[in-house]
C-alpha cells in the first residue's frame, strides 16, 4: 500500500510506536469507550511471535526500513518501533488491520509515541470494493525522543468509507516506537462491537464463510482466474462445505492448455520462515498445489508443492492435504491455492497457513543431480566435481545414448569416476500419459541397458518432467529404491518419502546467493539438499530454460566446497537418511 501524502525532507531520524487507540467524544460517562482497534496495545503476538496479530507493516520509496515488535512499550510489555536510513523518497509505518467504521461519521483516534523525528499521521479509507484513499489527520507530529507522549485527533470518515485505519509515517531518516492506539466511535446507544481477532490471520476467510458484500457469488478476499486455452467453470458452493457450509469449485473443460484455479489475497509472511499450508479437497482428477510469491516490483514466482494424491472416493469423500514451503526474502505477499490444468473438478475448503519447523536429520547433506544426459557435462561438469572431489548423480534418457559410441563411452567416463548413474526413462516422456505396459518399458529397458553398459547398480529413479502419480510410482517400486521427482522442497525426517524425493530446481536465473541461502538451511535444519541441474553451458545465448551457465556453476561448486556441508551421491545419502 503506499499513501499518497506528502514526503518530508531527509534528515536522520527515527520514530518507535507504541498504545494506540481511537475513542468517541461522546460516550455516556458510564458506558467505557469500545475501542476498535483489535489488540489496540499489541500486545498478543502472530504465530509465528514475529509481529502483533491484526497489525501490518509496510514501506515504498528509496530508504531501508527496519520493522520491530519490540518487547517494551509505554504502559505494557509490548510496543511497535520502525527505523529509517539512507532515505530518499516513500514512507515506512506499522498500521492495525482495518476495522468496520459508518460513513461520515467522526471518531477520536489515540496513540502514544517516542520518535526523534517529526513525523506524519494519515488516515487510510476504503470502500466496500476495496478502493483505497488517504487524508491528513495531522501534517506535523513533533518529536519526542526522551518521553511517550500521547496524542489524539477527530477522524471524519467520507460517505463511501466501509473500513478505516491509521498510517503514522515515517518520510526521513530516524525512529518512531508507537503503543495504546484506541479508536471508538460516537455513542448512539448500541456501541459498535470492535473487531475480533483473526483467528487464522495468514488466511483471510480461510473457511470462505464470509460472503463478498459486493458479490454473492464470490467469498470475501477470494477471487478465481484462468489463462490458456480451456473452458473453466467457478462455484462458490454454499450448501457443501468442509467445516462450515461454504466452499469453492472450479471445473476444467475443453483443456488445451493452462490452467485455472481459486485463490485468497496474498498475505504478508515472514521472510526464510517455513510454514505448513493445509487444505481439504475433493476432487475427481489431480490437481495441482502452488504457493504464489508477489514482490515489490511487480514481478511473481510460484513454488510447487507436491502433487495431492487422491483416493478412490475422492469425488465424494473431503481429504486433507498438508505440505511444506519456505518464503523467499523478497516476498511481499504469499497465497497458495490448487490449480487444475487438465479436465476435472476440485472442490477445496479450510485453508490454514501455519509456522512450521522441520525434523531434522543427523546432519544437513547436499546431492548434486545431472538430468537427460548432455554431453557438454562431461567436459564443463566432470571436471569441477573432481576439482573439488564431489560425487554426484548423473541420470539418463537411454534413448540419447544407446548406440551412439561416443555417447555410451562418455557414461562410462561418468561412472568409472565414481558418479552414480541413475534411470531417467528411454524416451523422456510424460509418465501419466503412457500405459502400465508402456510404463515398465520405459522403466526396465533403462535400467538394463545403464547397468549392462556401465556394470554399475542402477538403483534410483528421477522422473521425466517431474511427472508421477500414485500408479506411476507403484510401476516403479518394482524397478527401483527411490524416486526423485521435481516438487520443489527440502526432504526432513517428518515429511521423508523416498519415492517422493523433493529438489530446488536449478535455472539460468539461480543466483549464487540464492544457492547459498538453500546449503545454509540444508545445513542450519539438518535436512537434505537435492539440486537439479541439466546442461552446464559455455555459451550463454544457447541456453535452454533449465540450463546453467558455466561461470554460474563454477562459483556455486566453489563455494560449496567451502561450506562445511557434505555432498553425497544420491544413494549414499538416501542409505544415511533411510537408516535414522
Amino acid at each position: 500500500m503506499k499513501s499518497q501524502v506528502s514526503k518530508g525532507v531527509a534528515i536522520v531520524c527515527s520514530l518507535v510506536l507504541s498504545a494506540f487507540s481511537l475513542s468517541s467524544p461522546f460516550l455516556k460517562a458510564a458506558a467505557a469507550p469500545v475501542n476498535l482497534i483489535a489488540n489496540p496495545s499489541v500486545e498478543t503476538a502472530n504465530s509465528a511471535g514475529t509481529a502483533p496479530l491484526n497489525w501490518q507493516t509496510d514501506h515504498w520509496g528509496t530508504g531501508t526500513a527496519s520493522f520491530q515488535y519490540k518487547t517494551t512499550g509505554y504502559n505494557s510489555s509490548k510496543s511497535v518501533y520502525v527505523s529509517v536510513s539512507g532515505y530518499k523518497s516513500g514512507d515506512s509505518k506499522w498500521f492495525f488491520d482495518p476495522v468496520t467504521v459508518s460513513p461520515s461519521t467522526t471518531y477520536t483516534f489515540s496513540e502514544t509515541y517516542e520518535s526523534n523525528i517529526k513525523t506524519h499521521i494519515v488516515a487510510e479509507s476504503l470502500t466496500s470494493a476495496g478502493a483505497a484513499s488517504y487524508f491528513d489527520v495531522d501534517v506535523a507530529v513533533p518529536a519526542s525522543a526522551s518521553a511517550w507522549k500521547t496524542v489524539t485527533y477527530s477522524v471524519k470518515t467520507k460517505a463511501n468509507t466501509a473500513k478505516l485505519t491509521l498510517l503514522h509515517l515515517v518520510e526521513a531518516n530516524g525512529w518512531l516506537q508507537t503503543d495504546n492506539f484506541s479508536l471508538t466511535a460516537p455513542d448512539t446507544g448500541t456501541p459498535t462491537p470492535p473487531t475480533p481477532p483473526v483467528t487464522n490471520g495468514l488466511v483471510p476467510n480461510p473457511s470462505v464463510e464470509t460472503v463478498n458484500p459486493n458479490n454473492a457469488n464470490l467469498p470475501t478476499d477470494w477471487s478465481h482466474s484462468s489463462w490458456g486455452t480451456n473452458k473453466p467453470t467457478y462455484q462458490f458452493i454454499k450448501n457443501d462445505g468442509h467445516d462450515g457450509t461454504n466452499s469453492v469449485k472450479v471445473t476444467m473443460a475443453n483443456y488445451t492448455d493452462g490452467d485455472a484455479k481459486w485463490v485468497y489475497t496474498p498475505q504478508a509472511l515472514t521472510h526464510g520462515a517455513d510454514y505448513r499450508f493445509t487444505a481439504w479437497y475433493k476432487t475427481n482428477t489431480i490437481p495441482h498445489v502452488v504457493a504464489w510469491y508477489t514482490h515489490a516490483d511487480g514481478t511473481e514466482d510460484f513454488f510447487g508443492l507436491p502433487d495431492p494424491e487422491p483416493a478412490a472416493n475422492a469425488g465424494t469423500t473431503w481429504q486433507k492435504y498438508s505440505d511444506v514451503f519456505s518464503v523467499p526474502a523478497n516476498a511481499t505477499g504469499v497465497s497458495l491455492f490448487f490449480f487444475l490444468s487438465n479436465n476435472g473438478w476440485v472442490q477445496t475448503d479450510d485453508y490454514s497457513v501455519a509456522p512450521y519447523t522441520y525434523t531434522g536429520f543427523n546432519r544437513g547433506l547436499v546431492t548434486l543431480t545431472f538430468d537427460d544426459g548432455f554431453e557438454e557435462n562431461v567436459t564443463t561438469a566432470l571436471p569441477v566435481l573432481d576439482q573439488y572431489g564431489f560425487k554426484s548423480t548423473f541420470c539418463f534418457a537411454t534413448q540419447y545414448v544407446e548406440g551412439i559410441p561416443t555417447a555410451e563411452q562418455e557414461v562410462k567416463q561418468i561412472a568409472n569416476d565414481g558418479q552414480e548413474i541413475c534411470g531417467h526413462s528411454v524416451t523422456h516422456p510424460w509418465f501419466t500419459q503412457l500405459t502400465t505396459t508402456q510404463q515398465d518399458y520405459e522403466l526396465q529397458h533403462s535400467q538394463q541397458y545403464l547397468q549392462s553398459l556401465t556394470g554399475q547398480q542402477v538403483k534410483d529413479f528421477a522422473s521425466p518432467y517431474g511427472d508421477y502419480n500414485a500408479a506411476v510410482n507403484t510401476e516403479i517400486k518394482k524397478y527401483y529404491q527411490s524416486h526423485r521427482t521435481t516438487d520443489e522442497g527440502f526432504n526432513s525426517k517428518d515429511n521423508f518419502n523416498p519415492y517422493r524425493l523433493r529438489v530446488q530446481n536449478m535455472m539460468p536465473t539461480t543466483t549464487l546467493a540464492q544457492v547459498q541461502q538453500w546449503v545454509n538451511k540444508a545445513k542450519a535444519d539438518h535436512t537434505w539438499l537435492i539440486l537439479i541441474y541439466h546442461v552446464v553451458a559455455t555459451n550463454k545465448a544457447d541456453m535452454d530454460e533449465f540450463d546453467t551457465y558455466k561461470p554460474d556453476f563454477d562459483a556455486q561448486m566453489a563455494w560449496l566446497a567451502q561450506s562445511g556441508i557434505t555432498v553425497e551421491r544420491w544413494d549414499q545419502a538416501l542409505a544415511e537418511t533411510s537408516a535414522q
